[in-house]
C-alpha cells in the first residue's frame, strides 16, 4: 500500500472516530466550573449535586439564627448552636435572610453598615463550622411593599416600587455572598403561594396580610393586599432573574407551602375543588417559573389526627404516596423537590416521615425549626430532642450510603469569601 494511500486511511477512520465521539450522550453530571463550584445545584437532568456529586441531605430551619441579630443589640449568640450542629454532622440550615417585619427589613436602609456587618458575621461563623445556608431572602410577601408605602400587590407590577426594592435588595445580598462556601442556595420567599387567588374567599382576615402597626404595617389591609398566583409568579420570575445574573450555578428554591389541595381551581376558577395530579403539576411549575429550580413544599399542617396523611384529590392520602407523587412531578419537570419544612409529633411519628423522604428518593428536607429552647407554640426543639437527634442519624444514613460527601466540598473552600 502507498505512503499517500496509507495516510488517506488513516485520516478517515480519525474523521469517523470523532464524528461518532460527537454523538455519544454527555454525563448526566457535568463537574461545575471553578468558579461556580460554591453550594448545591440542580443538574439538567434535575438532579441535586453538591462539588458534582449527588447530595442527599436533612437540614434544620434555623429561624432566629440571623433575624436575632436586628430584633435585640444584645441577642443570644448564635455560635453555640452553630457549633452543635456542626459537631452532629447535620450538613446545613434554613435561614430567613431578610426581616419578617417591616421595621425589621427597614434595617437595612437605615442601618446598612450595622445590618450587613451582622450578616458577615453569621454567614462568617456558618464557614467556620462548615455548615451550608439555604438563604431565604423575602420571608414575609408584605415587608418590602409595606416598607415603601405601596399595597401588597405591587409584588406583581415590574415596575413598582415594592419591585424596585425587591431587585436592590437581591442585588446587594447576592453580590455580597455569592462566593461563599457557605451559602447553599437561594430561596425566594416563604409560602406566598398560600395566599394567593383568596380575592372571592370571604372577608379579612383571609388572604390579608398581618395587621401590627407597631412593627411597621399600615393600620388597615383593603382587597389591594390581596396576592393572586400571577402577581407570586411574576415576582418569583423578577428575583429570579435578579440571582441568575449574578449566580448561574447555585439551586434557587421558590419556598412555597405544600399546595394546597384546590391551588389550580382557586387559580382557574376561585373554588375549593380538589385538583387532579395533573393540575398539582401545573401549579407547581406555576410557581417554579425559569431556572427556579427547587419546588418547595412545607407539610407541616397535616389533616389527620396521627399527622401522617391529608385529604387530596378527593381522598385520603398517606405521607408515603405524598411525597412519591411530589418527587416523581418535580422529576417530570427536571426540577428537585425540597421539602423545606416538616415536623414529628412524636418519635414514631417521626421516624415514620424519616422513612418516608427515604423511600421516595427526595434528596432534600429541612426541619422545623430548631431553636435554643423547645417553644411547643412555635414548634421549636432544641438539640436534646428526638428530632435532632433522628436527623443526626438520619444523615448519618446517607453518608454511610455514600450519599452525602460535604468533605468532598469544605477543604477546597474553607477561606471567608464574604465582601
Amino acid at each position: 500500500m502507498k505512503p499517500t494511500l496509507t495516510l488517506l486511511i488513516a485520516l478517515l477512520l480519525a474523521l469517523t472516530s470523532a464524528l461518532h465521539a460527537a454523538d455519544a450522550p454527555k454525563p448526566a453530571l457535568a463537574e461545575p466550573t471553578a468558579q461556580t463550584s460554591c453550594g448545591l445545584h440542580v443538574e439538567t437532568d434535575g438532579t441535586l449535586t453538591l462539588a458534582g456529586k449527588p447530595f442527599y441531605g436533612i437540614g434544620l430551619c434555623f429561624y432566629d439564627g440571623f433575624l436575632r441579630t436586628l430584633r435585640d443589640p444584645k441577642y443570644q449568640p448564635y455560635t453555640p448552636s452553630l457549633k452543635k450542629i456542626a459537631d452532629s454532622k447535620i450538613p446545613f440550615i434554613r435561614v430567613p435572610f431578610s426581616g419578617f417585619w417591616p421595621n425589621e427589613l427597614k434595617v437595612y436602609q437605615t442601618q446598612p453598615a450595622q445590618y450587613f456587618h451582622e450578616m458577615d458575621l453569621f454567614v462568617k461563623t456558618c464557614e467556620e463550622n462548615k455548615i451550608g445556608i439555604i438563604a431565604d431572602l423575602f420571608w414575609t410577601k408584605f415587608s418590602v411593599s409595606d416598607v415603601v408605602g405601596e399595597n401588597v400587590n405591587q409584588i406583581g407590577n415590574p415596575a413598582s416600587k415594592t419591585m424596585d426594592y425587591a431587585r436592590k435588595y437581591v442585588r446587594d445580598v447576592v453580590s455580597r455572598y455569592k462566593d461563599s462556601p457557605a451559602i447553599w442556595g437561594w430561596e425566594i420567599g416563604n409560602e406566598f403561594n398560600l395566599a394567593a387567588d383568596l380575592d372571592k374567599q370571604g372577608q379579612p382576615p383571609l388572604g390579608y396580610p398581618y395587621v401590627l402597626t407597631s412593627k411597621g404595617t399600615p393600620a388597615q389591609r383593603g382587597p389591594a393586599d390581596r396576592i393572586s398566583s400571577q402577581d407570586v409568579e411574576t415576582f418569583f420570575t423578577e428575583v429570579e432573574t435578579v440571582i441568575r445574573s449574578l449566580d448561574p450555578y447555585r439551586m434557587i428554591s421558590n419556598g412555597t407551602a405544600d399546595f394546597r389541595a384546590a391551588q389550580y381551581h382557586l387559580r382557574t376558577q376561585r373554588t375549593w375543588t380538589d385538583d387532579t395530579e395533573e393540575e398539582l403539576k401545573t401549579s407547581m411549575d406555576i410557581f417554579s417559573p425559569r431556572t427556579v429550580n427547587a419546588i418547595s413544599v412545607h407539610i407541616t399542617l397535616d389533616k389527620d389526627k396521627d399527622g401522617l396523611s391529608q385529604k387530596r384529590f378527593n381522598r385520603n392520602v398517606p405521607i408515603e404516596e405524598l411525597l412519591g407523587i411530589y418527587v416523581k412531578l418535580a422529576k417530570q419537570s427536571k426540577k428537585v423537590l425540597y421539602m423545606g419544612e416538616f415536623h414529628g409529633d412524636t418519635d414514631a411519628n417521626f421516624v415514620r416521615k424519616i422513612k418516608a423522604i427515604k423511600a421516595s428518593g427526595m434528596q432534600l428536607a429541612s426541619l422545623w425549626n430548631y431553636g435554643d429552647a423547645a417553644n411547643a407554640k412555635t414548634k421549636s426543639f432544641s438539640d436534646d430532642s428526638f428530632m435532632f437527634s433522628r436527623t443526626a442519624e438520619a444523615n448519618q444514613h446517607y453518608r454511610d450510603q455514600g450519599l452525602q460527601k460535604p468533605e468532598t466540598y469544605w477543604p477546597k473552600t474553607s477561606a471567608s469569601a464574604t465582601r
